[in-house]
């Protein structure tokens, strides 16, 4: 079986899916953001087994993945198969604009 990918997270990722948790929780309650929180994480988590998933999106950016995850969300990446790592980009939630915070973060 071949060696896993790395999982590397643009810096403001973290950001992203906090900022999740408590989009929902505010109108779904705390449990449920927690959930949403985690649900992300645990398929960001997977990626390190098979990320060749979602739709490439060379209109936007070189490599660039989009794949729902999570419900609402929205988990945008690139892989590099030569370092075997998964670059996280942005994730984002409910219809947001993760065209534009691509390119912010390029």
């Amino acid at each position: 079986m071949s060696k896993p990918y790395r999982i590397i997270k643009h810096p403001l990722v973290e950001n992203d899916i906090y900022s999740i948790a408590s989009y929902v929780s505010d109108y779904a309650g705390v449990h449920i953001g927690f959930a949403k929180a985690t649900a992300i994480v645990a398929f960001i988590d997977r990626l390190v087994d098979f990320p060749q998933v979602g739709s490439l999106r060379h209109d936007i950016a070189k490599d660039l993945r989009a794949i729902p995850a999570g419900g609402k969300s929205v988990v945008c990446f690139k892989v590099d198969e030569t370092d075997r790592t998964v670059f996280i980009i942005c994730v984002t939630y409910a219809g947001a604009d993760w065209v534009s915070r691509v390119n912010e973060r390029q």
